[in-house]
């Protein structure tokens, strides 16, 4: 864990740094980003304290929907660790001026170091919206299939130091699996 918060630290600096070279006012909700997140994962069934990258994205396919996917590797104490991998189509809808609700459904597959992998699915609700010309959050309820099943309640910002450019940081509580991210976001 200590090892864990050295990391975050490093990257929250890096963040920093290039917050304090332009502030401006961030674009409109995107669902066209990619994004890189170091990640901290506690899963509780198998006492396991993991962490790693996750590498996201979104592409609008039109005004109402979207594609998303997204792929981490991380690794743990005692011998654990997982790679997991999702794809998926999202539906937004406009919600006030600033902000969109929308629900996804995505196909997942998580392989753990040292067992066998399983496939499922991911269906999630969620409220995008600025908070503030340069702050966006995030707030979503998401059910993972995979194993003994998680239902994860998340949230998250994004500071916009730039014009597509965002800091963000998240926070998932889960039934099975909790975690946290920190990372950097390009809207194209």
């Amino acid at each position: 864990m200590k090892n864990s918060l050295k990391k975050m630290s490093y990257l929250v600096a890096v963040a920093g740094l290039a917050g304090s070279v332009s502030v401006n006012a961030a674009p409109g909700i995107s669902y066209n980003y990619a994004a890189l997140q170091f990640i901290d994962q506690d899963v509780d069934d198998y006492d396991c304290n993991q962490d790693g990258l996750r590498l996201s994205g979104s592409l609008e396919l039109n005004s109402d929907f979207f594609a998303i996917g997204s792929y981490s590797d991380v690794s743990g104490n005692r011998g654990c660790g997982s790679e997991a991998i999702s794809a998926g189509l999202g539906y937004r809808t406009v919600f006030g001026a600033d902000s969109s609700i929308y629900g996804t459904l995505a196909a997942e597959n998580i392989s753990p170091d040292g067992s066998g992998s399983d496939s499922g699915l991911v269906v999630a609700a969620g409220l995008r919206g600025f908070i503030n010309n340069n702050v966006e959050a995030k707030i979503q309820l998401a059910h993972h299939t995979t194993f003994d099943g998680n239902t994860v309640l998340s949230g998250g910002v994004a500071y916009w130091f730039a014009p597509q450019f965002a800091a963000t940081a998240d926070i998932g509580l889960g039934t099975e699996a909790s975690e946290i991210g920190l990372g950097l976001r390009m809207n194209f």
